[in-house]
């Protein structure tokens, strides 16, 4: 739903100020192409294009699209830019979903079992990976890897049939926080302040 993939049947969404849930279709296909990036678990790449490609393809949906050499040497790629996804391994055909949706310059990259297909050594790869465009961009990764998600993520909201059970960094708004830090003005009389100063 964050994604504008989908709408919420009760409830709304905000993202910079901006209730996605009520955009239009229209609204909503530029929200997609930009303010958000998506890297899926199986890379969805095109497979009869190279690596330069898959990302010059992205970049043409974005008005403020990064130079995709750029993001490929980002992402230790720049050596396979002629290269077809069947001829990458798994952990460079992610990295090469990630330059891909990096490149459109999102506000934010939405992961979804970024890891999930991928060996343990390679999982730790693209986690330090994400971490470090984490210092430039939002990222929300979905993911069944609590040890990855614990040790790599500033915040783990656990899920559990759709309700939230756990948040160990919650958000609070502007109006809470002053509720929170509000000072109450105390009054006393007159007769009992002057009692209380001698």
């Amino acid at each position: 739903m964050l994604g504008g993939m989908d709408t919420p049947t009760e409830g709304q969404i905000f993202v910079n100020e901006t209730e996605i849930t009520k955009l239009d279709y229209n609204e909503l296909i530029d929200y997609r192409r930009h303010d958000i990036g998506f890297v899926f678990q199986f890379y969805n790449l095109i497979a009869n294009l190279t690596t330069l490609e898959n990302i010059e393809l992205a970049c043409q949906l974005s008005h403020d699209a990064l130079e995709p050499r750029v993001i490929l040497k980002l992402v230790g790629l720049e050596d396979k830019l002629n290269s077809f996804p069947s001829q990458l391994s798994g952990g460079e055909q992610q990295r090469v979903a990630i330059a891909r949706a990096i490149a459109k310059n999102p506000k934010i990259l939405l992961c979804d079992e970024p890891t999930g297909a991928l060996d343990s050594k390679t999982s730790v790869q693209i986690m330090d990976l994400l971490k470090k465009i984490s210092k430039d961009k939002l990222i929300i990764m979905v993911t069944h890897n609590e040890e990855l998600a614990e040790v790599y993520s500033n915040r783990v909201i656990k899920l559990l049939d759709g309700e939230i059970i756990d948040d160990s960094n919650p958000y609070i708004s502007k109006e809470d926080e002053k509720e929170t830090y509000k000072i109450k003005k105390i009054a006393m009389n007159f007769k009992t302040a002057l009692t209380l100063s001698f």
